[in-house]
């Protein structure tokens, strides 16, 4: 039986591993970038420094050139909140003390999840609190890639397994999650059957 085990799991990683690029270079890929294109976005020019201040001091003083946001923080959080207003049609200015994205922000992973940790604390611990969180998170997530989709796109991830019981550990788990999310379920997965 253990010759059996060894033999299965130096299989299911051999095959992980060589499977994994095919995955990722097969995965499915945004509309309207097709495969093997690559075009830099069309940027605004960039409005003088001295221009911008000028224009928040004068939104100070007349109620016809105030903003109808102002978004403290140049993060991946500031500039999101920023230009989902903005593209709602709302006057935004976005003020930042250092440079756009050097802060705490910019090194944190920003990844959209529904808590998959709680999940398994409120299996482990059967706290029905942690359960619920999980429900809640999920619904926020499917909320917000609903209303923001051109802020988010699916990432596909590699997790290291170092004994072999984390596979199928891993596997239930994110099909638990799935089941859990229900409707609120991201479409095109890559973990397959």
């Amino acid at each position: 039986m253990r010759l059996f085990l060894r033999q299965a799991t130096t299989t299911v990683a051999a095959v992980t591993v060589t499977a994994s690029p095919a995955v990722y270079a097969l995965r499915p890929r945004r509309p309207f970038d097709p495969p093997g294109s690559t075009h830099p976005p069309k940027l605004l020019p960039i409005t003088p420094r001295r221009d911008q201040l000028a224009a928040l001091r004068q939104s100070a003083a007349s109620r016809d050139a105030a903003y109808d946001l102002l978004v403290i923080g140049g993060g991946a959080t500031g500039t999101g909140i920023a230009l989902d207003a903005a593209t709602r049609g709302l006057k935004v200015a976005l003020i930042e003390r250092d440079d756009f994205a050097s802060g705490t922000s910019s090194k944190s992973t920003k990844l959209v999840h529904g808590g998959v940790r709680y999940l398994e604390k409120a299996i482990k611990e059967l706290d029905y609190e942690q359960y619920k969180l999980v429900c809640l998170a999920l619904r926020e997530r499917r909320y917000f890639l609903d209303i923001a989709p051109h802020l988010s796109q699916a990432l596909p991830l590699l997790l290291p397994i170092r004994r072999w019981w984390e596979a199928p550990y891993l596997w239930t788990g994110t099909k638990l999650y799935d089941l859990l999310a229900g409707a609120a379920s991201i479409n095109g997965r890559l973990l397959q059957d």
